[in-house]
């Protein structure tokens, strides 16, 4: 089973070696470079909270003066993968989220007041703006840019040889907006990509239609939960198949 990473290099390559481990041969073409911002030491004054959508955002941090603040605040990690991140890191009380940004709104509402200041690291593009969600709940949200996401101009040329020939099976979507810019680089692919057969594997309902007609002549599987695991688990499953189908 061939399948396509698309995340940013960093992220990929650990994914890259657990798809190998499943007998998987696995090519990378990150499409975005992922740029840390620099978050300075008073960005958590006064704060009671962090939140993290992103392991970007806690890499930022990590790397930060105000990491020594941030590790005796309470952490509320989108999901999962974030969450063992933030423990790895050294905060103490982590509170995780279900997948989404959007999971995280009763879990803030349930935690948060009009005395606690929780500071939400963010990117550049928001996946799901919390600050507007809560907005007039009396949680108290405010974002600090912690990196941006700079969208690639070209796929590797091994990449797009291996899609016009068929060389790859799965190609796997973790954003709405990593879903466009893949959506935007094989529409402009000359000859056009035929794309029957390829198997998407998107992270969320929200990146399926994302895809737009990118994948309208393609198969396309959304995970039970929008987390890394579940979508290794359905990559599983196809590497178990004789075919992606």
């Amino acid at each position: 089973m061939h399948v396509l990473l698309t995340r940013p290099l960093q992220d990929a390559e650990p994914l890259k070696t657990r798809l190998e481990e499943l007998g998987c041969q696995v090519m990378l073409a990150p499409l975005m470079e992922i740029a840390l911002l620099e978050i300075g030491a008073q960005a958590l004054a006064g704060a009671t909270g962090v939140i993290a959508t992103s392991r970007n955002a806690l890499a930022a941090l990590a790397a930060s003066p105000a990491m020594d603040t941030a590790t005796h605040l309470t952490l509320f990690a989108v999901g999962p993968g974030t969450a063992a991140v933030a423990r790895s890191m050294g905060f103490g009380k982590v509170i995780e989220g279900g997948g989404t940004g959007e999971d995280l709104v009763p879990i803030l509402m349930s935690e948060g007041s009009t005395e606690r200041r929780l500071v939400h690291l963010t990117g550049d593009v928001l996946a799901y703006d919390l600050e507007a969600a809560l907005s007039g709940t009396g949680v108290n949200i405010v974002a600090v840019p912690a990196y941006r996401a700079i969208a690639c101009q070209t796929l590797p040329a091994e990449v797009i040889k291996a899609l016009q020939s068929r060389g790859i099976d799965i190609v796997t979507l973790m954003s709405p907006r990593t879903a466009r810019i893949w959506a935007r680089l094989v529409a402009g692919l000359s000859p056009t990509l035929q794309s029957t057969g390829v198997t998407y594997v998107c992270m969320s309902e929200r990146v399926r239609e994302a895809l737009g007609e990118a994948a309208k002549d393609s198969k396309v599987l959304v995970p039970a939960r929008p987390n890394i695991e579940e979508m290794l688990a359905v990559v599983k499953r196809l590497a178990g198949s004789p075919k992606a189908e």
